[in-house]
């Protein structure tokens, strides 16, 4: 179960998320942790204190430790350490990256 409701409050409990917004008044970025079901409601800027903000796209990476880090697709390892997927364009023959 990702979260819950708490009976005594009636708040959501557990769906926060991290997300990045843009203060359309003074053009500051900022993070705000809040439930997943406010991340569209209007921020405060924690800079101007207005309250025009636009969300953003944000983004990520992510890095496994150990073993599971390394390759997991022995073809494409093959057609790297080949050549052929940089002499045809990428991963896909150039048809999302080259």
């Amino acid at each position: 179960m990702f979260g819950s409701i708490d009976q005594q409050s009636n708040r959501e409990v557990g769906l926060m998320a991290l997300y990045e917004y843009k203060c359309a008044n003074c053009a500051e970025q900022f993070d705000l942790m809040r439930p997943m079901s406010a991340a569209d409601e209007p921020a405060e800027c924690p800079e101007c204190g207005g309250a025009e903000s636009r969300r953003l796209i944000s983004n990520f990476s992510s890095v496994t430790p150990g073993a599971s880090a390394g390759s997991t697709n022995p073809m494409m390892d093959a057609r790297i350490a080949s050549g052929n997927a940089a002499s045809r364009g990428g991963c896909c023959g150039g048809s999302c990256c080259g």
